[in-house]
């Protein structure tokens, strides 16, 4: 029996065809149906961040019978990370601090999920500064919630307290300390005693 062969000219282009796909011929692997496979690559959604909520209280001096010093109550918070804080700040402070020179930006709503802050439920970007009693403010976090003084009756008592609410978001484990930045403690300039003291009127909002 005679063996086979490609011989010519012709043949020589039929295989060069084969070898490189030309005249319509494409060379597949063993097994293969000749069809390029589409890789896919299975994509895992990001969990949705958990929203946790969080109360804090601000007492007058008078409430914990230390005259001239509010404070914060609880002074430190701890949240999962990738979450959205929802903060819930309660303050029975009728008393004014107006923010100094430096310190003004901090009447403004800050680093907070839609840009505001809710005020006895009402949104608000800022507190006017003559009104401003205290601040929540997370420097790392650029987080800044400013708190006004609760409303009086006539005679000078606290008529009612002031509820301000926001939500921001926290992604990264650690540790990070928050800050009053109106001058409402002792000294001349209102920024000794509970404002440098840790669980007053700074404190730390633990991430975990």
């Amino acid at each position: 029996m005679k063996s086979f062969s490609l011989k010519g000219r012709a043949n020589k282009a039929v295989l060069a065809g084969l070898a490189i796909g030309t005249g319509g011929f494409v060379m597949a692997a063993c097994g293969s149906s000749g069809s390029t496979a589409s890789a896919t690559t299975a994509t895992t959604a990001a969990p949705a961040p958990t929203v946790v909520h969080e109360y804090m209280t601000i007492l007058t001096g008078g409430m914990i019978k230390s005259p001239g010093n509010p404070i914060y109550s609880p002074g430190n918070l701890t949240v999962p990370k990738n979450s959205i804080v929802d903060l819930t700040i309660t303050s029975y402070d009728d008393g004014t601090a107006p923010l100094t020179t430096g310190y003004t930006q901090y009447a403004n709503a800050k680093g907070l999920i839609g840009g505001t802050e809710t005020i006895g439920g009402t949104p608000a970007a800022s507190v006017p500064n003559a009104n401003i009693a205290h601040t929540f403010t997370i420097p790392q976090l650029g987080v800044n919630m400013p708190i006004p003084a609760a409303a009086t009756d006539v005679s000078g008592q606290p008529k009612n307290t002031v509820v301000v609410e926001a939500q921001f978001k926290v992604t990264k484990a650690g540790t990070y300390v928050w800050h009053c930045f109106a001058p409402c403690g002792s000294g001349s300039d209102g920024m000794s005693g509970v404002m440098a003291t840790s669980g007053q009127m700074m404190g730390n909002l633990v991430v975990e």
